[in-house]
């Protein structure tokens, strides 16, 4: 399946990257509600140009609680 910017998920840049396990549940699980999304917005023929506002909406929401976790393990 492609992932949001057409790119195989295969190919994910952070792949390399060390998540702590405190995170990686929550970072699968935004990355599966954002493909969804993507996917559901496609199928009901939503343009490209309302797909990106939504997911601009939502990664800044998850940026907000990513930041959250991060200063929460720093405790």
């Amino acid at each position: 399946m492609d992932g949001l910017n057409g790119t195989a998920i295969s190919e994910d840049p952070f792949r390399d990257l060390e998540i702590p396990p405190e995170l990686e549940k929550n970072i699968q699980r935004h990355r599966e509600h954002l493909m969804l999304l993507v996917l559901s917005l496609r199928s009901a023929g939503v343009d490209e140009a309302q797909i990106e506002t939504s997911v601009s909406v939502i990664v800044a929401s998850y940026k907000e609680e990513l930041i959250r976790s991060m200063k929460g393990m720093l405790r």
